[in-house]
C-alpha cells in the first residue's frame, strides 16, 4: 500500500514519546527550582504505569490494530485525500471520538476499570498525564480504528493522534506553573479546564472530557470552569503510589460486586451502568448524587 504520509508518521509517532520525556524532566526541574513540593513515590508509580500502558498499546497496535486500520482503509467508502480540509476533518473526528471514549470511560463501570487508573493520582503534574492502565490496549483503539473506513488514511490518523497526545500531556502541568489562560478558557482544553476534570469535588465530577476542543463539552453540556481549587484523586482515595493498587484495585472491586450479585441483571448493571450503582443501594452514581445535591434544601434557615 502506497503511503504518502509515511515519513511524517515515522517522525510524529516517536516524537510523542521524546516530547513526553523532555517535558516531564523540564517540569520536575522547574518545580524543584520553584520549591513546589511533589511526591517522588506517586510520580514513579505514574511513570511505571505510563511505560507499561504505552508499551502494551504499541504491541497491540503492531499485532492487531494497525492491520485492522489497513483493512478498513482497503475497504474505505471514500477517500478524504491529504489536503488541509482532510487534516482538519481528521482532527475534528478524532477529537470527537476522544470525547466519546473518555466519557464512556467515566460512565460505564467496566470501562472505568481501565480509565480509573488515570485518576488515582492525588497530585496534578505532567507525570499524572502518563498514568494509564496496562490494559488500555484492550478498549481504547476501538474508538478510532474505524476511521480509515471513512476515508482517513491510517498514517494521517496516527499523526493527528500524536500531536493531540502531546497537548493532552501538557494539560496536566502543575497548577503552580500555569494558571488560567484568559480568553482561551472555554474555547480550548486548557490546564485549568483539565484540572477540573481531575478534581474530586462534586461539581467537578464527570466534567470537561475534551482533549483539545471544548466544543464537545459545551455541546453535550459537560463543561465546568475552574472556580475553586480542586482536590485531586478518587472520591474514595487509594494508595496513589502503589502500582498494584492503581492498576488492579478497580478490577478487584468489580469482581467482588459481580460475585455477590443476586441476578444476571444485577451483574449486567455492575458491568455497564455508571460507577456507584449498587444492587443494595445507596445509589452513588455521579449524576444521581449531583441531582440530589441540587434538589437538597439550603442548610441555612430563611430569615
Amino acid at each position: 500500500m502506497s503511503d504518502p504520509f509515511a515519513a511524517l508518521r515515522d517522525v510524529a509517532v516517536p516524537a510523542t514519546y521524546v516530547f513526553a520525556v523532555v517535558v516531564l524532566a523540564l517540569e520536575a526541574l522547574v518545580m524543584l527550582a520553584a520549591r513546589i513540593r511533589f511526591s517522588n513515590r506517586s510520580g514513579l508509580a505514574s511513570i511505571i504505569s505510563g511505560i507499561t500502558s504505552f508499551a502494551m498499546l504499541a504491541v497491540a497496535d503492531r499485532l492487531w490494530f494497525a492491520a485492522l486500520a489497513v483493512f478498513a482503509w482497503s475497504h474505505r467508502l471514500t477517500d478524504l485525500g491529504g489536503g488541509p480540509l482532510a487534516w482538519l476533518a481528521t482532527f475534528v473526528v478524532y477529537d470527537l471520538m476522544f470525547y466519546v471514549a473518555h466519557r464512556a470511560g467515566h460512565e460505564v463501570r467496566l470501562l472505568w476499570c481501565f480509565h480509573g487508573t488515570h485518576h488515582t493520582t492525588d497530585e496534578m503534574r505532567l507525570t499524572s498525564a502518563v498514568r494509564g492502565s496496562v490494559f488500555d490496549f484492550v478498549y481504547l483503539p476501538w474508538f478510532f480504528v474505524w476511521m480509515p473506513l471513512c476515508g482517513v488514511h491510517p498514517s494521517m490518523l496516527l499523526v493527528v493522534e500524536s500531536f493531540a497526545r502531546m497537548w493532552g500531556i501538557l494539560t496536566h502541568v502543575s497548577p503552580g506553573l500555569v494558571g488560567r489562560l484568559g480568553w482561551l478558557e472555554g474555547l480550548w482544553t486548557t490546564p485549568s479546564a483539565h484540572r477540573v476534570h481531575h478534581g474530586r469535588e462534586l461539581p467537578y465530577l464527570d466534567r470537561n472530557y475534551s482533549e483539545s476542543l471544548v466544543l464537545w463539552d459545551r455541546l453535550f453540556r459537560t463543561y465546568t470552569p475552574e472556580t475553586i481549587v480542586p482536590t485531586y484523586g478518587l472520591t474514595v482515595p487509594i494508595d496513589a503510589g502503589s502500582y498494584a493498587a492503581i492498576q488492579f484495585g478497580p478490577w478487584r472491586a468489580l469482581w467482588r460486586d459481580l460475585r455477590r450479585a443476586r441476578s444476571w441483571k444485577a451483574r449486567f448493571r455492575y458491568l455497564f451502568d455508571a460507577p456507584g450503582w449498587d444492587e443494595d443501594g445507596p445509589d452513588l452514581r455521579v449524576r444521581t448524587v449531583q441531582r440530589a445535591a441540587l434538589l437538597a434544601p439550603s442548610s441555612r434557615e430563611d430569615r
